[in-house]
C-alpha cells in the first residue's frame, strides 16, 4: 500500500488546494481506513509535476516519491543512454516554498522490468535484469538501485521472486532483492548517512510533458476550474453560516465534491486522453462537484445575506477573496423588478447602473468590498433601462487603456496603450485567432491527444475581414467583433474596458466549429525588452522558457521538431523577470537556471541555500556538477535554461574554466581583480550571442558560452561559502547586483509586466518575439478519440467523436499590464480577483441585523498573503470517522505569493480569532509548534496549514436562526444507493462514502421454476471509530420467499459479516430475469446523516432459457433535437423499458458540455422502474433570457442494477 494520494493526479493542471485534498483523501483512506502507512509519493505516469507536489507530499507526511516522466520528456533519456542525465537518479526534490522529498526518477521509465517479465526462461530473465542493472547503475547516487518490475494493467511479473532467490543463492554482488520501495529509500539514506553524504538539491521544472493534455477536452478543464472555485468558496462562506445562523456545517457535501475533484485530478482524465466515453463519464463527475459546491455556497450566502440584508429590495455583494476590492458585478433579477432598475449604495447614493435583458441583469461598479466581506446595495425599479449604446468608431478608452481594432485584419487589436506605451508589436496585431493543422497522431511517437501536433500549415483571423461594433454603455465601453475563419469556425469576439477597471475583458466564443485535427491558438503580441516567460503554478510563480512554435509564417512541424515547450499555467502567465541581474546600467532578467558545482558530491551542502533562494525568487534550476553532461538539450531535457551560474573559479570548477577559456581575457582578469581586492568574486561572463539567436527548434545549449555565465568565486573554501551565501541572500529582492568592470553586454531590458489571466484555459507559450499565446481548443481523432465500450456507441449529434468540440465554446481571459516586475504589478492579486469575480445575492430571509459594509475575516499583508482555504477543522469523512466537526474549530490554508518572508496576521470583525496552532496538511498539530493568538510568520512560497478558534461575539451568534436550513444535500438525489456503482460510471462512491454496504454475491445466477438458490450476503464497515447498527432487508419479486428476509447487524469499527440467503423460485415462474435486492440501511442517529441512506446491491436470477442481459433494461424511445428562444422552456426526454420481473431502481443523468449546466437540468434524477414495464425521465431545458445563442448537445445515461444505458446525444439550440 503506496503513493499517500486518492490516484496519481495531474497536479499542474489543477488547483493546488485539489492536490493537498488529494493527499488528504488518500492517505486517510490508506492509512485510517486500511490501517497502511504510505510514505512514498508514487507519481509513476503522471504528465506533468506543479513544482509545489514535493512540498504539499512532504507536508502531508510523505517522506519520498518516484516517478518516470519529468526531466527528460514522457519517455526519459535511457532510448539514448541514461549517462546523458545531468543529475542522479536519486535527488532531493524541492518546491518553491523548500520543502522537498528524497527522489527516485526512474531512467529506464516504469516499464523497465517489461524486458525481465517477457523472458521466456528464468535464465533470460535473469539477463535482462542484469543488462538493466548495469545501464542504471551509472545514474544511481548510491549502490541501491531501483528496476520497477511493472507496467500498465499487468499481472505480478513472473520472475520478481524466482531471481530474488536464485541469484542470491549464486551470487553475493549484486544483490537482486524483490522489495518495497520504502525498503529502497531506506537503504539510499543508510548509505548516504554513512558516507557522509547529501543528495543534489532539485528545484528543477519536470515540465512540459505532453503538450496536447493541456488543451485536449478543454471543457472539462474549465469545468475543473469552475468547480474548484465553487467548492473553496462554499466552504469559507458554509463556515460562518453555521457559526452566524446555527445551519449544519455541510461536511459530506464538501468531502464528496472534493473526492470527486480528486477523481478527476487523475492523469487521465483532466488530461484530455481519455476515449469518448470516459469523457461523458468524466463530465458528471466535474458536475456533480461544481453542483454541490455551488449549492453549498449560494445557500450559505442566502443566509448570510438575510443577516446584512433589511429588506427584499437589497442585494448584497460578497467578496470571496480577503483582499479589499473594487470590482464589475452583475445581478440576475428573475423576474425583473421593472425594465429599468436604479442601483443604491449603502450610503444612499445612486451608483451607475447597467441594466439588460429587460431588467433580468443588473451590472455595477462594487467599490470598496471589504476582505471575504459584502456591501449592501438597493434596487429600485425605474422607467428607464440603460444599457449599451451602438456608436460609430472601432476603438475605446477608460482611464487605463485605449485600444483600437482592424475591421479589414478580423477584427484584432491593432493598437493597446497605456500609460502612453503602445504595447503591440509594431505591423503585429493581438486577441488574433490561429488555426494550425494537426497530425492525428505524432508520426513517430503515436499518442494523439496526448501531444499538440502541428503539421506547419496555420490560418490566422487577420487573413480576413471582419464586423465590428462599437457601444458605450454607463460603465464603459465595449467593441463586439463577428468574424469567420474559412468554413471552420465563426468567432464573436468581446472586448469590454470598464470605467475603475485596470484590465481589458476578453471574451472569445467559437461556433460552427467543423474542424478535424485543428489547434486553435489565441496570439497576443506584447513585446517586453528584455523580459522571459513567467507564469503561475500552484501556490507560487516561476519562470519558464521561450517556446519554439514556428518557423517564419508556419509552424513548426512537430513531426521533425517535437519540442515546442508550451506549458499549463494556474492563473496567469505573461511577460515579466523572475531575478534581474544588475551589473551597471545593464540589467539581464533570468527564468531558468543551472547551477554548476566543482563536483556532484559538494553540491548539497554547496547549493542548497542557493537553490531554495533561486526558487523563492522563482527562477527554478538544475544543480549538476563540473564534470556531468550540461543541462540545455532538447533531444534530453525538457526544457532549456536561459543561465548558468558557476560555484568556484577555474582552479576548482572545470566548468568554470572552460567558460573563462570562451570568453575574453577581461573576464579572467575581473574575476583575478575582484578575488585579490575582497577574497571573493561575482563575475557575469555574456554569452557568445543573443538568446533569441541561440533559442531555436531543437535547441542544444550545452557549449560553455552558449548561455551567460554568473561566476562565483572565493580565494579559499571559505571564501567561497561566504560568496554562495551572500549570493542567496541577494536574491531576497529577485535582484543579483554585479559590480564589475569587464563588459556585462546585457540586451536592452525594460522593466515592465503584460500578463494573460485565464479561466481554467492552462495552455500557454510565449516565443521569442515576445507573441503571448493561449491553446483555446482542439479537435483530434487520434486515438482513444470515439472509442467506446458500452455499445451502442454514441457521438455529436453531427456524427463526429466528443473529442472534436464540435459546439459552442466561450473563453474568458483579460489582459493587464503594469510596472515593475510581476510582483510590483500586483499580478497575483489582479488573477485571483478574475478568477473570483464578485458575487451578488438576494437574501433568504432579511432581518438587517449586521451591517451594511462589513468583513468576516481578514489576513494581512492582502497583497502577498492569500487564502488557500478557510473549513471547519478535520478530515473526518476521509478517514472514515463518525464524529462531527465544529465550525467554530476551523482550518485555514495560508499561501505567501511572492516568494517572501512574510509576518501575517488574521482577524475577524464579527469575533476574534485566536489559538493558531501550525499544523500539517492533514491537519494534525506539529509537535514543536506554540499556539499563537493572532499572527503567524510565512516564508516565501509557504503553504501554511494553521489551526484556529474562531469564537463570533454573543450578539452575533445566531443572528439568523436557521437550524432548519440544509446548506447542501445530506442525500443523493437517487435512491436507494447502488452498492457497485463503479458499474454506473459514477466516479466515486456517493455522498457520505459508502461506511457500511451489503453485497450479494453472485451477482449473476441461473435457475429453472422450482429450483432452491442460496446467495451469499456480505456486509462491511469502513467506519474507523464507530459501531454501526442497522438492518439489511432482502427484497424478492413477488411470490419469491427468502429466508431470512432481514438481518439486523451491528458492525464494529472495521468490521464484516456474511450470511447466507435461501431462495426459491417458484414453480410456475416464468422465463426471464428477476431481480433480488438486498438493502442496507444505518439507523443510528448518532452518525452523519449520509450515512443513512439505503444501499442496495442486486442479484439477477435468470430463469429459463438464457436471457440477454443487456435487456435487462433499455431505451425505449427519445430524446429528440431541443430548439428554443433564450428564456423559454422544453424537456430532455427519455423513456426507459425493462424486462424484469419485479422492480428496479435506477439513477439517470444528464449529460453536457461545460456552459450549459445552470440551465439543463437536474443533472440527475431517480426513478423505479416498474416490473416489465417502463419509466419517462425527463430533464428542464431553461436558457435564462441573458444567455446567448449557440448550439450544444445532451444525452441521458441510465444506470440500473449494474448495466448502463446511454441514449443518443442530441441538439441543443438555443436561438
Amino acid at each position: 500500500m503506496m503513493g499517500g494520494t486518492y490516484n496519481e493526479p495531474n497536479t499542474n493542471l489543477t488547483s493546488p488546494e485539489t492536490t493537498i485534498r488529494n493527499l488528504v483523501h488518500g492517505i486517510g483512506f490508506q492509512r485510517d481506513v486500511l490501517g497502511a502507512e504510505p510514505a512514498t509519493a508514487w507519481q509513476l505516469d503522471v504528465f506533468g509535476h506543479d513544482p509545489q507536489f514535493p512540498g504539499l507530499a512532504a507536508d502531508a507526511g510523505l517522506t519520498s516519491s518516484s516517478w518516470a516522466r519529468g526531466p527528460h520528456h514522457q519517455w526519459g533519456p535511457a532510448q539514448g543512454g541514461v549517462d546523458r542525465m545531468q543529475f542522479c537518479s536519486e535527488f532531493e526534490w524541492i518546491a518553491p516554498s523548500g520543502r522537498g522529498l528524497l527522489t527516485h526518477y526512474m531512467p529506464a521509465h516504469y516499464s523497465a522490468g517489461w524486458s525481465m517479465d517477457s523472458s521466456t526462461s528464468l535464465a533470460d530473465a535473469e539477463a535482462a535484469t542484469y543488462a538493466l542493472f548495469d545501464q542504471l547503475k551509472k545514474v544511481a547516487l548510491t549502490r541501491n538501485v531501483l528496476l520497477p518490475v511493472g507496467t500498465d494493467y499487468t499481472p505480478p511479473n513472473k520472475w520478481v521472486t524466482a531471481i530474488h532467490r536464485d541469484w542470491g543463492a549464486r551470487y553475493t554482488w549484486p544483490r537482486f532483492v524483490c522489495a518495497l520501495p520504502k525498503e529502497f529509500f531506506a537503504a539510499v539514506r543508510a548509505e548516504l548517512a554513512k558516507r557522509g553524504w547529501v543528495p543534489l538539491p532539485q528545484t528543477r521544472d519536470m515540465n512540459p510533458i505532453y503538450t496536447g493534455k493541456d488543451v485536449s477536452y478543454i471543457d472539462t478543464k474549465q469545468a475543473n476550474r469552475a468547480a474548484e472555485n465553487a467548492v473553496l468558496e462554499a466552504e469559507r462562506f458554509a463556515v460562518f453560516a453555521a457559526l452566524l445562523t446555527g445551519a449544519e456545517y455541510p461536511q459530506a457535501a464538501l468531502a464528496k465534491a472534493w473526492v470527486q475533484l480528486a477523481y478527476g485530478a487523475h492523469h487521465d482524465a483532466i488530461t484530455g486522453s481519455e476515449s469518448d466515453q470516459v469523457y461523458l463519464d468524466l463530465l458528471t463527475g466535474w458536475r456533480d462537484a461544481w453542483e454541490l459546491g455551488r449549492a453549498a455556497r449560494d445557500n450559505s450566502l442566502r443566509l448570510l445575506s438575510g443577516a446584512v440584508a433589511a429588506s427584499h429590495d437589497r442585494v448584497v455583494v460578497w467578496n470571496p477573496l480577503t483582499q479589499r476590492r473594487t470590482d464589475i458585478v452583475t445581478a440576475r433579477v428573475d423576474p425583473p423588478l421593472q425594465a429599468g432598475v436604479r442601483v443604491f449604495d449603502p450610503d444612499g447614493a445612486e451608483v451607475a447602473a447597467l441594466v439588460e435583458h429587460d431588467g433580468r441583469s443588473v451590472t455595477w461598479l462594487a467599490c470598496d468590498v471589504p476582505s471575504l466581506g459584502w456591501r449592501v446595495y438597493r434596487l429600485v425599479p425605474a422607467d428607464e433601462a440603460p444599457g449599451w449604446e451602438l456608436v460609430p468608431g472601432t476603438d475605446i478608452a477608460n482611464e487605463h487603456y485605449r485600444l483600437a481594432v482592424d475591421p479589414e485584419r478580423g477584427g484584432a487589436l491593432s493598437s493597446l496603450v497605456q500609460d502612453g506605451r503602445q504595447l503591440i508589436a509594431a505591423g503585429r496585431v493581438a486577441n488574433e485567432l490561429a488555426l494550425y493543422e494537426e497530425y492525428p497522431s505524432h508520426p513517430t511517437q503515436g499518442e494523439g491527444p496526448w501531444h499538440l501536433l502541428p503539421t506547419g500549415p496555420v490560418v490566422c483571423s487577420s487573413a480576413c475581414p471582419a464586423q465590428v461594433q462599437a457601444y458605450r454603455g454607463p460603465l464603459g465601453q465595449r467593441l463586439v467583433v463577428r468574424g469567420r475563419i474559412g468554413t471552420l469556425l465563426r468567432y464573436t469576439q468581446t472586448l469590454t474596458l470598464w470605467d475603475g477597471v485596470d484590465r481589458v475583458d476578453c471574451r472569445t466564443s467559437i461556433d460552427e466549429f467543423t474542424g478535424e485535427d485543428r489547434l486553435l491558438r489565441l496570439r497576443w503580441p506584447c513585446p517586453v525588452p528584455g523580459a522571459m516567460p513567467i507564469s503561475e503554478v500552484g501556490d507560487a510563480v516561476v519562470g519558464r522558457g521561450f517556446a519554439l512554435l514556428h518557423e517564419g509564417p508556419e509552424s513548426v512541424d512537430t513531426a521533425q521538431h517535437p519540442w515546442t515547450l508550451d506549458n499549463p499555467a494556474y492563473g496567469w502567465f505573461g511577460l515579466s523577470s523572475a531575478v534581474r541581474v544588475r551589473a551597471g546600467d545593464g540589467v539581464r532578467a533570468v527564468s531558468v537556471a543551472e547551477v554548476v558545482s566543482p563536483t556532484e558530491t559538494v553540491s548539497g551542502p554547496m547549493a542548497r541555500d542557493l537553490m531554495v533562494a533561486l526558487v523563492r525568487a522563482g527562477v527554478t534550476a538544475t544543480c549538476s556538477g563540473a564534470d556531468k553532461p550540461r543541462y540545455g538539450h532538447l533531444d534530453v531535457d525538457s526544457n532549456l535554461p536561459d543561465a548558468r551560474i558557476a560555484l568556484g573559479g577555474p582552479d576548482r570548477n572545470t566548468f568554470t574554466k572552460a567558460v573563462l577559456a570562451e570568453a575574453a581575457p577581461a573576464y579572467t582578469a575581473e574575476l583575478q581583480r575582484q578575488l585579490a581586492k575582497t577574497g571573493t568574486a561575482r563575475v557575469w561572463v555574456p554569452a557568445a550571442n543573443p538568446l533569441a539567436r541561440a533559442w531555436l527548434p531543437g535547441a542544444d545549449l550545452r557549449a560553455p558560452c552558449a548561455l551567460p555565465v554568473l561566476v562565483i568565486d572565493g580565494r579559499d573554501e571559505k571564501h567561497l561559502r561566504a560568496a554562495v551565501a551572500s549570493l542567496a541572500d541577494d536574491l531576497a529582492d529577485a535582484e543579483i547586483v554585479v559590480h564589475q568592470r569587464a563588459a556585462p553586454q546585457m540586451e536592452p531590458f525594460e522593466d515592465r509586466t503584460v500578463a494573460l489571466l485565464n479561466r481554467g484555459v492552462p495552455s500557454f507559450a510565449v516565443d521569442s518575439e515576445g507573441t503571448l499565446h493561449t491553446a483555446l481548443m482542439r479537435s483530434c481523432t487520434g486515438w482513444p478519440s470515439g472509442v467506446w465500450i458500452d455499445q451502442p456507441r454514441r457521438t455529436a449529434p453531427d456524427g463526429s467523436n466528443f473529442q472534436l468540440q464540435h459546439w459552442t465554446h466561450h473563453f474568458d481571459y483579460a489582459l493587464v499590464c503594469g510596472g515593475g516586475d510581476w510582483r510590483r504589478a500586483g499580478i497575483p492579486a489582479r488573477s485571483a480577483q478574475f478568477s473570483h469575480p464578485l458575487l451578488a445575492v438576494a437574501p433568504r430571509r432579511p432581518q438587517g441585523e449586521l451591517p451594511a459594509v462589513g468583513s468576516l475575516l481578514h489576513v494581512e499583508p492582502a497583497d502577498s498573503v492569500q487564502l488557500g482555504a478557510l473549513k471547519a477543522a478535520g478530515n473526518r469523512l476521509a478517514a472514515g470517522s463518525a464524529r462531527p466537526v465544529q465550525p467554530a474549530a476551523v482550518a485555514l490554508r495560508l499561501v505567501q505569493t511572492t516568494g517572501a518572508d512574510t509576518p501575517v496576521t488574521i482577524g475577524c470583525e464579527l469575533g476574534k480569532v485566536g489559538a493558531l496552532r501550525p499544523a500539517d496538511l492533514l491537519e494534525t498539530p506539529l509537535a514543536m509548534a506554540r499556539a499563537r493568538k493572532s499572527s503567524i510568520d510565512l516564508h516565501g512560497y509557504q503553504v501554511a496549514t494553521v489551526l484556529a478558534r474562531l469564537d463570533v461575539a454573543a450578539d452575533m451568534a445566531n443572528v439568523l436562526a436557521a437550524d432548519d436550513v440544509a446548506l447542501a444535500p445530506h442525500a443523493e438525489t437517487a435512491q436507494p444507493q447502488y452498492a457497485r456503482y463503479w458499474l454506473h460510471n459514477r466516479g466515486p462512491a456517493p455522498l457520505g462514502g459508502l461506511p457500511a454496504v451489503a453485497h450479494l454475491h453472485p451477482r449473476r445466477v441461473r435457475g429453472q421454476p422450482g429450483d432452491d438458490v442460496v446467495l451469499r450476503l456480505t456486509a462491511a464497515s469502513d467506519c474507523t471509530d464507530s459501531v454501526l447498527g442497522g438492518v439489511v432487508d432482502v427484497v424478492c419479486p413477488l411470490g419469491w420467499p427468502a429466508t431470512p428476509a432481514r438481518l439486523p447487524f451491528t458492525l464494529g469499527a472495521g468490521a464484516h459479516l456474511q450470511a447466507d440467503i435461501a431462495l426459491s423460485i417458484p414453480a410456475g415462474a416464468p422465463p426471464g430475469p428477476y431481480p433480488v435486492r438486498a438493502q442496507l440501511r444505518v439507523v443510528d442517529t448518532a452518525v452523519p446523516a449520509a450515512w443513512r441512506q439505503v444501499v442496495e446491491d442486486v442479484c439477477v436470477v435468470t430463469v429459463g432459457a438464457d436471457s440477454d442481459l443487456e435487456e435487462l433494461v433499455y431505451l425505449v424511445d427519445g430524446p429528440a433535437d431541443i430548439e428554443l428562444a433564450a428564456g423559454d422552456r422544453a424537456r430532455l426526454a427519455v423513456t426507459i423499458g425493462s424486462r424484469a420481473h419485479a422492480e428496479l431502481a435506477l439513477d439517470a443523468h444528464s449529460i453536457s458540455p461545460w456552459g450549459t449546466w445552470e440551465w439543463i437540468g437536474p443533472p440527475a434524477l431517480g426513478a423505479v422502474l416498474p416490473a416489465r414495464g417502463m419509466a419517462k425521465l425527463a430533464f428542464d431545458v431553461t436558457p435564462p433570457a441573458w444567455l446567448e445563442p449557440g448550439q450544444w448537445w445532451a444525452l441521458v445515461r441510465v444506470g440500473c442494477a449494474g448495466q448502463l444505458v446511454y441514449s443518443p446525444a442530441v441538439k441543443v439550440s438555443v436561438t
